[in-house]
């Protein structure tokens, strides 16, 4: 049975819906569509299994705002999961439409992923393990930021459909995980540079599984896109450009 497709609403989308919409030539914007300004591919990985951004051209992306007051991109954007087996074969396992907001205004940012279907590749064996990369379809990120807080949603992941909230607050960290289907939870608190502390715990074993942060996808619009600074150099403390 498919899991429910719950993609949280971005806080202040519909500020930025009053502006209008530009559809930015993105073989211009990003001279290389398949790397980050490193080089390296836009990806994340969880030992052998990793889920790197496909061409950046299919993701039909599109901008809206007006710099520096708002951006807000939205894409519908492939993303390919990758085995890499002990003599370093990769294999192109299967294929996720993820869709994407990622949202900046001057108080907060935030970004949200909604996994379409798992297209599994023809081509792969069925016995690869891609962990819970192979088990996304309908789960849903979203991450929000303000100053030194972040608060991290993920729903829907892995085998039991576990929940996780992460609440981090300069060098605080409170996580929550649910087991919705089984109506338990766990807490922790943590202080950063020490072993985290369990509030409670009604999972049916006494671990607490960790946060998997890492099925969070590289998004080159995650960060910010441009430095205010270049809009508002006398607060930045220089010149006001020219």
């Amino acid at each position: 049975m498919s899991k429910p497709r719950r993609l949280l609403t971005l806080v202040g989308v519909g500020a930025a819906a009053a502006f209008a919409a530009l559809v930015l030539p993105l073989s211009v914007a990003h001279a290389d569509p398949f790397t980050d300004p490193d080089g390296e591919p836009y990806e994340t990985c969880n030992g052998a299994v990793c889920l790197v951004m496909g061409d950046i051209l299919d993701g039909n992306w599109k901008y809206e705002g007006i710099r520096p007051i708002i951006t807000d991109w939205k894409g519908d954007q492939p993303y390919i999961v990758q085995y890499t087996a002990d003599d370093g074969t990769v294999t192109d396992a299967g294929t996720y439409t993820v869709k994407i907001e990622d949202y900046w205004n001057s108080f907060f940012s935030s970004s949200a992923y909604q996994f379409g279907d798992f297209v599994a590749s023809p081509a792969a064996a069925d016995d690869l393990d891609l962990g819970d990369f192979g088990d996304l379809s309908g789960s849903s990120i979203y991450q929000v930021t303000i100053g030194d807080f972040t608060n991290l949603t993920i729903n829907d992941v892995g085998p039991h459909d576990l929940n996780y909230w992460v609440m981090s607050a300069g060098d605080l960290i409170y996580t929550v995980v649910t087991d919705p289907l089984h109506g338990t939870s766990a807490g922790l608190i943590q202080t950063v540079g020490e072993l985290p502390e369990q509030i409670w715990n009604s999972l049916f074993h006494p671990f607490v599984p960790p946060v998997p942060d890492y099925l969070v996808p590289d998004d080159p619009f995650a960060s910010l896109d441009f430095d205010p600074c270049d809009f508002l150099g006398a607060v930045c403390g220089g010149d006001v450009p020219v």
